[in-house]
């Protein structure tokens, strides 16, 4: 190595990847942009759940992340591990994942490796052996960054009192979208045409004991189309889930909608939600893509972090799933397009704050790894 040359430093990443959830690769390709933008002599892995893809997409190292040798293995290696953004520490879509991503912060800290929860999502934790896990593991960290107030008070609730927790935002916030040259070639290869004139609402659903409410998220849409012409586009933000549950919402539409039918790249999926006029959604990166591109927001709560994110952006919520109301949710659709303008003025700034608190994230890695050096 030439005089004054810097030693390559290796980061493991691990988190909810390979699965075609846009929201999780958009965490993913934002942690990568915004390291190597601050560290040139960086050497990136991923545990992915299809690696071929993500080395594909990404231009990063990624290994299969269910293999123990290949996790040892690339532990081993790191200078340093990051728990990558997200959603991965509660215990509503699964009991698996806390004990899979806690296990492998744990591993990291036994082979005294720096670790680091990367504006991770905290909670709900229901389960007392997830919560004790939490805390003896959360201990050990030498740095914590959370995408909300409410995960930092999570954390300290179960009792992690030792590294530092910072409150920045989602690492997605740092994120681009594609250009418009190849936004309108998207739309081409979609077949997707926008009529002027004609307000564009998305809409975003996902699988979850949705029942009654389809009908009433149908009625909705049925209502903006009747009443103001709109063209009523569903963005699934992961394939095939999304996109199934979607056409099970259409198919109780008297009017006509059009679905996104192929997984797009995220940064796509960012342009494509800026080319909306209000957006409709339960997906939290459906909600942060608009909020992204200034495009006003009604939320539908199906998890507290939907909630805590649209309450930081200023933008109303509909409720639970579970309990619509159809006049409710008409008149706050209603609203929703009326006050376009003062959203957008709201939105503004509030991108650009969370936009500086999501660098702060990489930032605070970088510092981690150059205590190494």
């Amino acid at each position: 190595m030439k005089k004054g040359e810097k030693l390559m430093q290796r980061v493991l990443v691990s988190g909810y990847y390979g699965f075609g959830n846009a929201g999780d690769e958009a965490i993913l390709i934002a942690i990568v942009d915004s390291l190597k933008k601050l560290k040139s002599n960086i050497e990136i892995t991923a545990l992915s759940a299809d690696p071929l893809k993500t080395m594909e997409h990404y231009g990063i190292n990624a290994v299969q992340r269910t293999s123990p040798l290949a996790i040892i293995r690339e532990i081993s290696r790191a200078d340093l591990v990051i728990s990558g953004g997200g959603g991965l520490l509660q215990d509503v879509t699964s009991n698996r994942s806390i004990p899979y991503y806690l296990f492998i912060l744990y591993l990291a800290k036994k082979l005294n490796k720096k670790v680091m929860f990367y504006a991770n999502g905290v909670g709900p934790v229901f389960r007392e052996m997830n919560k004790r896990m939490i805390k003896l593991v959360g201990n050990m960290v030498d740095l914590i960054t959370v995408r909300d107030e409410q995960s930092k008070k999570e954390l300290e609730n179960l009792g992690v009192t030792k590294p530092p927790i910072i409150v920045t935002a989602d690492p997605a916030f740092v994120l681009k979208p594609i250009d418009d040259e190849m936004g309108y070639e998207l739309l081409k290869k979609l077949n997707l045409t926008f009529t002027e004139g004609r307000p564009r609402i998305g809409v975003s659903v996902r699988p979850w004991n949705l029942n009654k409410s389809r009908e009433t998220i149908a009625k909705a849409c049925d209502y903006l189309v009747k009443s103001h012409n709109a063209d009523i586009i569903f963005l699934p933000m992961q394939h095939p889930n999304d996109y199934y549950e979607s056409l099970e919402v259409i198919k109780l539409m008297k009017e006509s909608a059009r679905v996104i039918s192929e997984p797009l790249d995220p940064r796509e999926v960012l342009w494509l939600c800026g080319k909306m006029d209000i957006i409709f959604g339960m997906r939290l990166h459906a909600l942060i893509f608009g909020a992204m591109t200034e495009v006003p927001l009604v939320g539908l709560v199906y998890d507290p972090k939907v909630e805590y994110f649209l309450k930081r952006v200023d933008q109303p919520s509909a409720g639970r799933p579970g309990d619509l109301d159809l006049i409710s949710l008409c008149n706050l659709l209603e609203n929703a397009l009326k006050s376009i303008p003062e959203s957008k003025k709201i939105l503004q700034g509030k991108k650009e704050e969370l936009k500086l608190l999501a660098k702060e994230n990489a930032q605070l890695a970088v510092n981690l790894l150059e205590e190494n050096q």
